[in-house]
């Protein structure tokens, strides 16, 4: 589970969100043998850089926007916890802890490289194979 608006502002210059970012985000989860699930907010698609490769990712299924007037950080932590999966993000969701207190050693931080996104080894995280 990608928080997909979380990593699309990730490093933009300029605060404008990017859409190489997700496919980047992608591309180096299912490389490392993760299913790679990717929302992003309502909002998302009317602010990053290019819209037409963004509507390509959600029509192909590589990402799932969140309806409009909802939360997405809500969206992504419900998902999560149906399909018993981890967050990749860099946000925190201080405000869903007491909520789902289960966040917390579910939340797997990331860094991206030339090379492509890398999770956290502090983290303990494995890669699925």
């Amino acid at each position: 589970m990608v928080d997909g608006s979380n990593l699309a502002y990730h490093l933009a210059p300029s605060g404008i969100p990017r859409v190489r970012n997700l496919i980047v985000g992608y591309q180096s989860l299912t490389k490392a043998g993760y299913r790679v699930i990717t929302v992003i907010s309502a909002a998302l698609s009317h602010n990053i850089d290019q819209p037409d490769v963004l509507q390509g990712l959600i029509d192909r299924g590589q990402v799932i926007k969140a309806e409009s007037g909802t939360n997405d950080d809500l969206t992504i932590i419900r998902i999560a916890q149906r399909d018993n999966a981890d967050i990749v993000s860099n946000d925190r969701f201080l405000e869903w802890r007491d909520r789902y207190p289960w966040l917390e050693s579910r939340l797997k931080r990331y860094r991206m490289t030339p090379s492509g996104l890398i999770l956290s080894r502090s983290l303990g995280v494995q890669q699925k194979r």
